[in-house]
């Protein structure tokens, strides 16, 4: 087996198995799965862990197969940002605003409150493109996931 293979092994699907094991049901791990995974590629650096906490305390969904998910979905989140943008754009109808990462890390280390001002109209793309995705996204995948979980189980 490959590191990485090795390294994904242990680090995912062995302790997603072990709350399966605990007894946690294919549904609600699905479930935990699919809403971690929701949250966690919303547009906004920095909010995911508190949503996922907030999310597994209101749902009672299981804290720990979250942040698992949450954790590891974080590559995904920094991809998704500029598709987010640019489906928001579409959806209203706007522009394309150019995206300099240089510049908003710029204004972002000189004043929180500048880059917010600044970059608002993006964030609200942002924020509509994933709103009009997830919503579908994560019911498919709770489907397909809920179906993989219960043949775990049955092994």
């Amino acid at each position: 087996m490959s590191r990485i293979a090795d390294w994904f092994k242990r680090k995912v699907k062995d302790p997603l198995l072990a709350e399966l094991k605990q007894g946690i049901t294919a549904k609600e791990l699905a479930l935990a799965c699919a809403a971690s995974l929701a949250i966690s590629v919303n547009p906004f650096i920095g909010t995911t862990t508190l949503l996922c906490l907030l999310a597994g305390k209101v749902f009672r969904l299981n804290h720990v197969v979250m942040q698992i998910i949450n954790y590891f979905s974080y590559p995904l989140q920094i991809v998704l940002i500029i598709p987010w943008i640019r489906l928001g754009e579409k959806l209203t109808g706007a522009e394309a605003q150019v995206i300099e990462i240089t510049q908003m890390k710029a204004v972002f280390s000189q004043s929180f409150v500048d880059f917010v001002t600044k970059f608002c109209q993006m964030g609200v793309h942002a924020f509509l493109g994933w709103l009009v995705v997830v919503p579908a996204a994560t019911w498919i995948l709770y489907k397909i996931l809920v179906l993989i979980f219960k043949r775990f189980i049955t092994r």
